[in-house]
C-alpha cells in the first residue's frame, strides 16, 4: 500500500538526462578537435610533394629512368593539389630564384664565371641524357597554347616580379648566354 501512496513523477525529456547531455558535450568536443586537427595539419598532397622535390634536389646520380619516375610522381602529386597550395608554390619558387638572381647579382666576375660554367655543364649533361631517352632528340609535345593564353602568363609573370628581379634575370641570361658562345655552344 505504500507504494500506491507514493507519487509517479513524470519522465524527464530526453534533452534533460545527464547522460545525453554529456554524450553531446563529449561529440561536440570530439568534433572541434578533428575540425581543429585537420585544419592545422598539414596537406599530405603538398606533404609528398615537397619530399619528392627535396629528393629530386639531392639526385645527382640518378638514371634517366629513375628522374623520369620521379617527375611523373611529383606530376601526379602535383595534379592532385589545390590551385592555391600551387599558387602559393609558385611563389615559394619564385622567392627562390629571385634570391638566386640576387646572389648572382653581388659575386665577384670570377665566382659569376665559375657559376655559369657549372650552369652550362648541367645543362649539357642534362641534353645528352635527354637525348638518350628520346628518339632523334625530339622533345615529347606539350599541349599548345593559344597566343591569348601566352600574353596573360605573360602578364602575369610580370606584375608578380620587381623591375630589379627581371633587371638581374635579364643580365644573367645575357652573362650565360655570352659564356655559352665562348664555349662554342650555339646561344637560344
Amino acid at each position: 500500500m505504500h507504494q500506491l501512496l507514493k507519487p509517479k513523477l513524470a519522465p524527464q525529456p530526453i534533452y534533460k538526462r545527464r547522460w545525453v547531455r554529456r554524450t553531446g558535450l563529449l561529440l561536440l568536443l570530439l568534433f572541434l578537435l578533428w575540425g581543429t586537427y585537420r585544419a592545422v595539419r598539414p596537406d599530405p598532397n603538398l606533404k609528398k610533394l615537397k619530399q619528392l622535390r627535396e629528393e629530386f634536389a639531392q639526385s645527382k646520380d640518378w638514371t634517366p629512368e629513375q628522374r623520369q619516375q620521379k617527375g611523373r610522381e611529383m606530376r601526379e602529386a602535383m595534379q592532385k593539389l589545390s590551385p592555391s597550395q600551387r599558387d602559393a608554390l609558385a611563389t615559394e619558387r619564385q622567392k627562390r630564384f629571385e634570391a638566386e638572381m640576387e646572389q648572382y647579382a653581388n659575386m665577384t666576375p670570377a665566382e659569376k664565371i665559375q657559376h655559369l660554367d657549372k650552369q652550362i655543364t648541367r645543362e649539357q649533361k642534362m641534353r645528352q641524357q635527354f637525348g638518350q631517352q628520346t628518339p632523334n632528340g625530339q622533345r615529347p609535345s606539350r599541349p599548345s597554347q593559344s597566343a591569348e593564353d601566352r600574353e596573360k602568363r605573360r602578364k602575369e609573370r610580370l606584375n608578380n616580379t620587381s623591375p630589379e628581379f627581371r633587371a638581374r634575370r635579364d643580365q644573367y641570361q645575357k652573362d650565360l648566354a655570352a659564356r655559352r658562345q665562348q664555349w662554342g655552344f650555339a646561344t637560344r
